[in-house]
């Protein structure tokens, strides 16, 4: 199993701010708010063909909620404390459980690199509007550390037609304030706590249309959403390469939106609350040429979801609240281990496997094994594969999802079964360094089979006053299959050269329409970058990316496109540098006109910033 990593330093040469835009340009992976415009646009992320609850997106080991329908929004999540973001790709359910049929990515911090007293400050202006400053202070002394996290991002708001004031991308103005801290409390005992506050603001625009004898009208869609994490660690060093690793975190996520109807009383406002509290214990043992990976971990996830209306009638304005999702709670444990058992100096064989327990769904046993060879010291191969599943999500199971003036309603199911799933996948490494110069190949495949899709019934429950009521399926078997080729060139110390191909091939086998590619998944991307140090100390970054057309629905896909990106930065002082930078140069953008329109919403993008970091001595 591969892992990729994209550090800090490497997403903020891609002029990301986010964790969204730093994976935007890997190979193999799709981040495309377009995709999802019936969530309100989130920057989701699709794996081999996956999105949705069907990838696990976890922050120092943890998974994150606070999602909207399925889909985490990585451009929620910050880099202020990222230290490195690790992205592995193929169906990892014996490590880290449900959700991780796609693949895992994992935004992980990091303590401070320097001794005593360090910072580092960042501030950007983007060409719509946006404004990002980052600050944070550290200590380390001899036996604990402490870090203080903070930053503040807006952008204006984003309409695709000039007449028509309807938001593709709301206005947004985001606050993040953390704290970590770390001790060593004894001989081999380092505890580590991070505590975090996201406040998010959003204000979107509907305009409706024209309506018999009424002239357009306009409706409001704010929404406020706090996110809110505490993890704490203990990791105890047993000696000789073994230790002991006790978790336990929580995560509150409150969201309430709007719809306000412009100069009227009419209004509805929605109270989302959710909650996950886990706990989680790994040993790690090592004995010669075998390594134990042995774990447990139980969770509970809670949502409920209130809805407050005000209407108008004869005598006035009339309020009522109902209960849209009552308290949805689900629970589950496990029991997981890997083994990697090195046989020879060049074979390493991992087999692994998980038991889960709901008690929604009873037990499930997911084994895993992964292989390991270097026949060669430039040449290394790999090859794993296992069993995944998905238990339903709880908005699957009790999400209401109400729009009435658009014609219909989706409801949840709470009859669902678990998704289930095998995979398999394998890669070939071919690396010639001599040096800091040389050239690494590498290829790979994958091929997904998934029972038991979970997806929206096409076949509405019931229908009234023009609306249907949709809910959830078990409704569809899905394959995915791929290859994955790339190339990098060192071709010397101040110049690097990347390039890349995905091939992504999909089927549903769904009843209602057999034997069709999964929706919204481009088959073909192709990619290169280049990173040159050029003369009077400037750093160029450049990425080039081209995506084929997808399969939205017979007779309709989504148009190809291509983007480029451009930065060209230079130091200023020890340990800063100063930049400026062009996100989409070519400007491809998504025509709010064209249904099952899947390019970026934002179009070109330019930006310019400062960045540095103390102690200025260590540049």
């Amino acid at each position: 199993m591969r892992t990729r990593v994209i550090t800090r330093e490497e997403a903020e040469r891609r002029g990301a701010t986010n964790v969204g835009e730093a994976l935007d340009g890997e190979l193999g992976v799709q981040v495309n708010p377009s995709a999802y415009g019936a969530l309100g646009n989130p920057s989701a992320i699709q794996i081999q063909g996956f999105d949705l609850d069907r990838v696990l997106v976890l922050e120092d080991g943890e998974r994150v909620i606070g999602d909207a329908g399925g889909a985490i929004d990585l451009s929620s999540l910050p880099l202020s404390d990222v230290s490195r973001i690790e992205l592995v790709t193929g169906p990892t359910s014996s490590l880290y459980g449900a959700s991780a049929i796609g693949g895992v990515v994992n935004v992980l911090s990091a303590p401070p690199a320097h001794p005593g007293f360090s910072g580092r400050g960042r501030v950007e202006g983007r060409s719509r509007a946006g404004l990002l400053v980052q600050g944070a202070g550290a200590y380390r002394g001899e036996h604990a550390w402490a870090s203080a996290d903070a930053s503040f991002q807006r952008e204006d708001s984003l309409s695709l037609l000039e007449d028509d004031p309807t938001t593709a991308l709301p206005e947004r103005a985001q606050h993040l304030v953390g704290l970590r801290a770390g001790a060593a409390l004894g001989r081999g005992i380092d505890v580590r706590l991070r505590a975090r506050w996201i406040h998010d603001e959003q204000d979107g625009i509907e305009q409706l249309d024209e309506l018999p004898g009424l002239r357009p009208y306009l409706v409001d869609l704010p929404e406020v959403t706090d996110r809110v994490t505490l993890h704490l660690t203990e990791t105890i060093d047993l000696g000789g390469g073994s230790n002991l690793r006790l978790a336990a975190g929580r995560q509150w996520a409150l969201r309430t939106s709007g719809r306000d109807l412009r100069g009227s009383p009419l209004a509805e406002e929605r109270e989302r609350s959710g909650t996950l509290q886990s706990y989680e214990a790994i040993a790690t043992v090592a004995h010669g040429p075998l390594t134990w990976v042995i774990g447990g971990r139980a969770e509970v996830e809670s949502l409920t979801q209130e809805r407050t209306a005000t209407a108008v009638t004869t005598s006035g304005t009339s309020e009522s609240t109902v209960d849209e999702v009552p308290d949805t709670e689900l629970g589950g444990a496990s029991l997981y281990g890997q083994l990697a058992w090195k046989l020879t100096d060049r074979l390493t064989v991992m087999p692994g496997v998980r038991g889960e327990h709901w008690p929604r769904y009873g037990g499930v046993i997911a084994p895993r094994l992964a292989l390991a060879y270097r026949p060669a010291p430039s040449l290394t191969l790999r090859v794993s594969g296992g069993q995944g599943f998905r238990t339903p999500s709880a908005k699957e199971l009790g999400f209401s999802f109400d729009h009435s003036s658009l014609g219909y309603i989706l409801e949840g199911n709470p009859d669902l079964a678990p998704e289930t799933s095998w995979g398999v996948n394998g890669d070939v490494t071919w690396n010639a360094l001599d040096g800091r110069e040389g050239l690494t190949l590498r290829g790979g495949a994958f091929a997904n089979w998934v029972d038991d899709l979970i997806d929206i019934n096409p076949r509405p429950l019931r229908s009234s006053g023009g609306v249907d009521t949709y809910t959830y399926k078990n409704v569809a078997r899905a394959r995915t299959a791929g290859v994955e080729l790339s190339a990098t060139l060192q071709a010397a110390s101040w110049l690097r050269a990347e390039a890349g191909y995905a091939y992504l091939w999909t089927r549903s086998y769904d009843p209602a329409a057999p034997d069709q590619p999964l929706s919204g998944r481009p088959p073909h991307t192709a990619q290169a970058a280049l990173r040159a140090e050029l003369p009077f100390r400037f750093e160029l970054v450049a990425r080039l990316r081209t995506v084929t057309s997808a399969f939205i629905e017979p007779g309709l896909r989504a148009p190809g496109f291509t983007t480029l990106d451009a930065r060209l930065a230079r130091p200023l002082w020890p340990s800063s540098q100063a930049y400026v930078g062009v996100r989409n140069l070519l400007g491809a953008q998504k025509d709010p006109d064209r249904r099952g329109d899947h390019r970026p919403l934002e179009g070109r993008t330019v930006y310019l910033g400062v960045v540095a970091e103390l102690p200025w001595e260590d540049s």
